[in-house]
Formats: C-alpha cells, structure tokens, sequence
C-alpha cells in the first residue's frame, strides 16, 4: 500500500513540474548570429577544394565572417576594416548547383 502511495505522489510531482518548466524557444524566438569564419577556406587553402568546408572569394579572406539564421534561413555577412557589413552570396544557377560551398563577396555594404 505505501509503494503505491509514493508512485502515485511521484507521478503529482512530475506532472506539476512539467507544466511550470519555462520554455527555451520563446527566449530565442529562432534568431541566432555569431562568428563562423572557421567554416571558410580561401580558394588557394590547401583544404579547401575537400568538399569539408565553404569556400570564400573576398578581399579580405575568411576574417570577420557571420552567419545569421533566423527559422532556417542563413545569410552570411563579412565586416571590412571600416566595420561595414558586406553580404558573402552563395553561387546560384549552374556553378550553384555544381559547387553550392562557393561564396562571393558582395562590394556593396548595408
């Protein structure tokens, strides 16, 4: 009679908590931003053609790249030595569909 008893208060208690528990998606409302210029290479790297990371064709190579997502789409920016943003545009058309790891930097800033 008492195992039945603690089960039945274990199972009150787990119950309870899981209706309190705050949620993470409403923190992050599905918006993230951060560095990943490691995810890069320069065409000239000598891991770059592996097919293991995104290729980059900017003056200023792999330094201060960004990537934002926001609900499963990503764009990925590059800050030049003035702090303006620069878009870094995946290859579209035929070259996308034959190599989507290329990326290109845009000149014009937001």
């Amino acid at each position: 009679m008492k195992v039945k008893m603690l089960v039945a208060g274990g199972a009150l208690t787990l119950a309870v908590s899981a209706v309190c528990a705050p949620t993470a998606a409403a923190q992050t409302a599905g918006y993230t931003e951060g560095p990943c210029g490691d995810e890069f290479r320069v065409p000239w790297s000598v891991d770059a053609w592996t097919g293991a990371h995104k290729i980059v064709f900017s003056p200023f190579g792999t330094a201060d790249i960004y990537c934002v997502s926001f609900h499963g789409q990503t764009s990925t920016y590059q800050v030049d030595t003035q702090g303006r943003k620069h878009l870094l545009n995946p290859s579209s058309g035929l070259v996308g569909a034959l190599a989507p790891n290329l990326y290109f930097w845009d000149p014009a800033s937001y």
